[in-house]
């Protein structure tokens, strides 16, 4: 992933679900839940943050993987990233 990558711009692809199964892996691993439960959560806190999911899923990753920098375009999903999960993280 490079960090010009923009995920609004991201079609349904291989990659997007690689995208989401990560940051399900992450959910599973910050919560010790089940696959089905990380998954709807991922999706219940997109919702709440009127974010697609796939995006929602990238920032958990960038944000997981210490992203600070992220491109202008990506900021509320960032931002909500960092809301939903940075507590979990310790990023705040």
């Amino acid at each position: 992933m490079t960090s010009d990558w923009v995920p609004s711009r991201v079609p349904l692809d291989p990659q997007s679900g690689r995208i989401l199964d990560t940051a399900q892996g992450i959910l599973i691993g910050l919560r010790r839940c089940r696959s089905e439960e990380a998954f709807q959560e991922l999706l219940v806190a997109a919702q709440r943050h009127q974010v697609p999911v796939f995006a929602m899923a990238w920032a958990l990753v960038h944000l997981t993987c210490g992203g600070n920098e992220s491109p202008e375009t990506f900021n509320a999903e960032q931002s909500a990233a960092r809301h939903e999960w940075g507590r979990l993280l310790a990023v705040q």
